[in-house]
């Protein structure tokens, strides 16, 4: 294999610098905020921490059906030290890479509010319903006897996009009225776009020829390429969250973490909130082109990368492509067992429109989990559907200022047959459980009632005669 269709087999099968998956070990510790955001941004609201400070986080997430280690696992790095291989019987091929670094990001309570501040640089890569053969064929630029022959498929698609972000989050505290406390919030991101590629296959065939000779025929598509620039594209990106909580204690007059209602934290006994995520799009303007494949872009008889690579650059039609962020909405379903023990269903929905137009898709998620917070230590461990088919499991855990995990742990210790996917994610911060404020408060009340004793203590009772 030459070290062309080497690195464009390993740009398709690789983690890059992409957004993550949903991090259910840490997105619902009441202790992690500035986390809790990127999940329904009414997380931020009514936290058990006052101010919550990000100093560095990444997230990465790998998982395909094709592509495998054999016989290893992540933490044995002698069973990695081999070559990758491909299954060659596959119908469709499938992808989901992505990975999130996450800088630095800061979220308070004010009353009321609750702010957040955030920044990162994130991205992804999908691959779907793409015959087998062509994978097989770009990896070993050969095929077998048994592989001659003509395969159609629909709906193919190859997607990648990355961008940077900075991005505010503003929430309140809608109404708070017996036992009922109803939060919002909004985020909105202005996004830096990096890079996108596009190849939506509406239909075609594939026909094999000879082992040596793979032709593309009959093609129905459209195509879009934005090369790599730190000012490639702009744009804007929204999520919005509600919550509805029951309280265990009434929620009238409450304010969390404010000095004049005596500084308290009221927990709920369980909340469901709703989401939408990522509703947005990148401009990319420079140095990008799209077209269509059947009147614009011949790809009859198309069996080398770089007569492709011409065919695509020479198709220019119109200086402006608009990709979307991988938009989805999310259910969340948090019980609380013990003010200690929390356990949760969490839902993730990607729009089915995504699969028409240009940008990167969120991948299903059905999850759920338990975890033990405190101060000073979370654990959480979250059981989950990927696309609703793939089963994971996972463990995170925060002590102090660092919380580290993944939602698909096995990979890291288990050897598999067949390692096809990975999950890593950490995350170091800084926090302020109560507002100082109250801590002023408190000690206050101390000094004069220190103040009080020694007086009694320095008095001298007047002589009785």
């Amino acid at each position: 294999m030459n070290t062309r269709n080497f690195l464009l087999f390993f740009s398709l099968f690789s983690t890059q610098l992409l957004f993550s998956q949903e991090n259910q070990g840490l997105v619902h510790d009441n202790y992690n905020p500035v986390n809790g955001q990127y999940i329904n941004p009414s997380n931020l609201v009514d936290s058990k921490v006052w101010l919550d400070i990000n100093g560095l986080g990444a997230n990465s997430y790998f998982r395909n059906n094709a592509a495998f280690f054999p016989d290893a696992n992540w933490l044995n790095f002698e069973s990695l030290n081999q070559d990758i291989e491909v299954k060659t019987t596959l119908r469709n091929i499938r992808l989901y890479t992505d990975l999130e670094v996450r800088g630095p990001a800061i979220s308070f309570q004010l009353g009321k509010n609750a702010i957040s501040v955030f920044t990162g640089a994130r991205g992804v890569v999908n691959i779907n319903r793409i015959p087998g053969e062509l994978a097989k064929y770009a990896i070993n630029e050969t095929l077998e006897q048994e592989d001659i022959g003509e395969y159609e498929f629909r709906n193919g698609r190859i997607k990648t996009m990355a961008w940077g972000e900075v991005g505010i989050t503003f929430g309140r505290i809608l109404a708070a009225k017996n036992n009922n406390l109803w939060t919002a919030a909004v985020s909105v991101t202005r996004l830096n776009g990096v890079q996108q590629t596009n190849l939506l296959v509406r239909s075609a065939n594939v026909v094999v020829r000879e082992v040596d000779e793979v032709d593309l025929i009959s093609t129905d598509g459209k195509f879009s390429f934005a090369e790599p620039a730190l000012d490639a594209g702009k744009g804007f990106g929204l999520s919005a969250g509600i919550h509805y909580k029951k309280m265990k204690t009434t929620a009238n007059g409450y304010i969390p973490h404010w000095k004049r209602t005596g500084c308290e934290y009221r927990d709920y006994q369980y909340k469901v909130g709703v989401s939408l995520l990522d509703i947005g799009f990148v401009n990319f303007t420079t140095n990008s082109f799209s077209g269509k494949f059947d009147e614009t872009l011949d790809i009859d008889n198309i069996s080398d990368i770089d007569e492709l690579s011409e065919n695509l650059n020479s198709s220019k039609n119109g200086d402006k492509v608009r990709s979307w962020l991988p938009s989805a909405i999310s259910a969340q379903v948090d019980y609380n067992v013990n003010d200690h023990i929390y356990l949760n269903t969490t839902l993730v929905q990607k729009f089915p429109f995504m699969s028409n137009v240009y940008g990167v898709e969120r991948t299903n998620l059905l999850a759920v989990s338990a975890r033990y917070e405190s101060r000073f230590l979370g654990l959480g461990i979250p059981i989950s559907l990927e696309n609703y088919t793939n089963p994971q499991i996972g463990l995170a855990l925060r002590v102090f200022n660092l919380s580290v995990g993944s939602d698909n742990l096995l990979p890291f210790f288990v050897e598999h047959n067949e390692l096809l996917a990975g999950y890593f994610y950490f995350s170091l911060k800084f926090k302020l459980v109560n507002n100082p404020a109250c801590k002023n408060r408190n000690s206050s009340k101390k000094s004069r009632k220190h103040n009080r004793n020694q007086k009694r203590k320095n008095s001298v009772d007047c002589p009785t005669f």
